[in-house]
């Protein structure tokens, strides 16, 4: 099926994209990665919209302003609560060793379980719910993996002023290097969980939008190419405005020298445009696809030890494989 493989691409791609975050975030701040990343995205779906709106038969008026207000308004909402999600999950990812955060992902397959069975009326078969209960195995056998005690390397001295993070959720994206010292007297376990815990908000907040993009597309009138406009633009507002009120001090040029940021904007747009494109189509299924796009945890794991050297790979390619054969099970 023509959704099962775009589904499949998101998941590669997406697997990459964790990639990219991790070393983007080594040369930017949390705040200035999701700044640029989010107009870096806006501008290459401008110029994909200007090229449906060329060779389709719909004009450009019509085209983006045609929706209905509800419309509009449910897609402010899911861009919220991207903006949200990105900011616990790239914090959290900052944090701890990127094969472990793309396990960690996998949370949002019961989350999406459930709000798919709870909200759209979903009904999985019985193989589809061996599937989920497999990816909930696969995501607990991971607390028996012990990380080293120090997986980041030392930040630089020179570096020092602009990486320091703050203890406090808000303080953190702001990062002011002031709130730095109160960090380092938390203790570890404690900061450990706290990113965790950060983590598993971002996988519920995506797992939110993952349902209402099916919500929004299953009525037919709107179309994968204005969904992901109207989304980028809205997105955009909010960290915008939140730049704003925080008035937190961007470092424009080096945003714009950090390649990881420009690549990870254009893996961005092709992979949330195979996802509108597969929640098109009607026979789609909301768990399904967020199984299938557990793929992208090999693709993470892989980079971790291939890019970052991280440690117990075959440990974390166990847990995995216990979600992949969740995958095969599911869509069998």
């Amino acid at each position: 099926m023509v959704w099962i493989a775009c589904v499949l691409l998101y998941g590669v791609l997406k697997g990459a994209r964790e990639i990219f975050k991790k070393k983007a975030m080594a040369k930017s701040t949390v705040i200035e990665v999701l700044v640029l990343y989010t107009v870096l995205s806006l501008v290459c779906v401008i110029v994909t919209t200007g090229v449906e709106i060329a060779v389709g038969d719909t004009g450009a008026r019509e085209y983006l302003f045609g929706l209905r207000a509800g419309q509009y308004g449910a897609i402010a909402v899911k861009s919220f609560v991207i903006f949200v999600a990105w900011i616990c999950g790239f914090r959290a990812l900052r944090k701890m060793p990127v094969s472990v955060y793309a396990i960690l992902d996998m949370a949002r397959v019961v989350f999406s379980a459930l709000l798919g069975i709870l909200v759209l009326g979903e009904r999985p078969s019985l193989a589809q719910g061996a599937g989920i209960v497999l990816v909930c195995l696969g995501l607990f056998l991971l607390r028996f993996v012990k990380e080293p005690a120090e997986e980041e390397p030392a930040k630089k001295p020179a570096e020092s002023s602009s990486e320091n993070e703050p203890s406090e959720v808000v303080s953190e994206i702001a990062e002011t290097p002031a709130a730095a010292p109160a960090e380092a007297a938390v203790p570890a376990r404690r900061r450990t969980g706290f990113y965790v815990f950060l983590a598993m908000v971002s996988c519920f907040l995506n797992a939110v939008s993952g349902n209402m993009d099916k919500v929004l597309m299953r009525g037919g009138d709107l179309s994968s190419g204005q969904l992901q406009l109207w989304y980028m633009v809205f997105l955009v507002a909010f960290y915008v405005i939140y730049v704003l009120v925080r008035k937190i001090r961007l470092n424009v040029r080096g945003m714009l020298k950090n390649p990881w940021i420009w690549g990870l904007s254009i893996l961005f747009v092709i992979a949330d445009r195979a996802l509108f494109i597969a929640n098109g189509y009607a026979d789609s299924r909301v768990i399904v696809m967020t199984v299938l796009k557990q793929s992208c945890s090999i693709v993470t794991i892989l980079g971790g030890w291939l890019v970052f050297r991280e440690k117990k790979i075959g440990q974390k390619l166990l847990c995995a494989a216990v979600v992949i054969a969740g995958i095969v099970l599911s869509v069998c």
